[in-house]
């Protein structure tokens, strides 16, 4: 009897851990999110303003508005004085006729640099690196915007706590997607406010040569192993709930698919050619990222007879 018991408990024990190993990292459970599914795709402009304007700078997210898209994705970084800055390179080498990192440089500083200089159009000249403030102000009442925090480690740098406050300040709620590859990024975010709308950025391989090309080596951070695995990131969303989902148009189709079947929002990024736009506006995602934000837009219109 004693071994019949034994038997029975082992049994039970091992079919109680396989349901709770299938459904944390292979059951993908309906979407539960602040975010309400549109009509049609919206059309983010990659960057600010995609490829016609400099890179990350308030004066091409502005161009974005102007030319009715639907909202902009930059990057934001903390700067020595632990502001919020947005720049998307580590360092400031490439994008300005300066050198240093952004972490060692203040916000002050930073707002000195123009991003016009390096631009292959003189008429972008004085086009000021901004902070994280500026754009909540300038862009959230005509559309909405996305920025990426980058983190690299898992270490608590506060810049969750500074992004925030400026969220709450702007009540920009529903106006500012806060994203990261850092799962504990948008943990902490979730744990300072439920209200803030959270995106996790996944590829499912390492940079590829395109990317590779802008970064400078002592700038490089490898996206772990972890992270580029669909079934380990399928615990990770349970974990840290996000609100959308930011997915590179390589990731394995059927994954794409599942989620959206799941009714997940799902941007999709970075798809420039408008064959490949076409084709990733007719799965019907949240929206698109794009360096081509107009062209996506007029074939998004197109489409979906906006």
């Amino acid at each position: 009897m004693k071994n019949t018991n034994k038997k029975i408990i082992i049994s039970f024990t091992l079919l109680l851990l396989l349901g709770i190993t299938y459904y944390f990292f292979f059951y993908n459970p309906p979407y539960k999110g602040l975010v309400t599914l549109t009509e049609a795709p919206l059309v983010f402009s990659h960057r600010g303003f995609g490829d016609a304007a400099p890179d990350n700078s308030l004066r091409a997210a502005k161009e974005a508005m102007e030319n009715n898209l639907d909202g902009v994705d930059v990057d934001g970084q903390l700067t020595s004085d632990k502001e919020l800055v947005i720049f998307h390179d580590l360092s400031v080498d490439r994008l300005t006729i300066e050198s240093g990192r952004i972490s060692s440089l203040t916000l002050g500083e930073l707002k000195k640099l123009d991003l016009g200089e390096k631009f292959n159009d003189p008429k972008y000249i004085n086009s000021y690196v901004s902070s994280f403030e500026d754009f909540v102000s300038e862009i959230t009442p005509k559309g909405i915007l996305m920025v990426e925090l980058k983190v690299p480690g898992i270490k608590n740098s506060g810049i969750e706590k500074e992004a925030a406050r400026i969220v709450k300040k702007y009540d920009a709620f529903d106006r500012v997607y806060l994203s990261s590859f850092n799962p504990f990024v948008l943990y902490r975010l979730k744990k300072i406010d439920k209200r803030i709308n959270t995106a996790l950025i996944f590829m499912d391989t390492n940079w590829n040569a395109e990317l590779l090309a802008e970064i400078p080596p002592e700038d490089l951070v490898n996206l772990p192993w972890i992270l580029r695995q669909e079934w380990i990131r399928t615990a990770i969303r349970k974990v840290v709930k996000p609100d959308l989902l930011s997915v590179n148009t390589e990731v394995k189709t059927e994954t794409i698919d599942k989620l959206l079947e799941k009714g997940w929002p799902i941007f999709l990024w970075t798809i420039d050619e408008a064959a490949l736009q076409r084709e990733a506006l007719k799965k019907k995602p949240y929206g698109l990222i794009t360096d081509e934000p107009l062209q996506g837009k007029n074939i998004r219109d197109e489409l979906y007879k906006k």
